[in-house]
């Protein structure tokens, strides 16, 4: 990230124009649940992702699903649905 973030590119760096995620799949792997998984985005994607932020919600609400189909809609990618996920993910973008 760092070394995105020192290269020059076009009005921004690379950095603001990637996404990066960072996380894992499983919120508790015992169970092998996948809500409640703590997961990072780092870069601007392009300006379509504000930065300096946390989201959290209500436990055993949001899937990892939910996720992926909002960074499937910052790269303008329509699906009706991702997974188990209900919908994009409220408030990321």
């Amino acid at each position: 990230a760092e070394k995105l973030k020192s290269i020059k590119d076009g009005d921004g760096t690379l950095l603001d124009h990637t996404l990066i995620l960072y996380g894992t799949n499983m919120g508790d792997s015992n169970q092998h649940l996948h809500y409640d998984v703590p997961h990072i985005l780092i870069g601007g994607a392009g300006g379509k992702l504000k930065g300096g932020r946390h989201l959290g919600f209500k436990t055993k609400t949001m899937t990892t699903g939910n996720l992926l189909h909002s960074i499937l809609g910052m790269y303008d990618i329509k699906v009706d649905k991702f997974g188990d996920g209900t919908g994009p993910l409220p408030g990321l973008v």
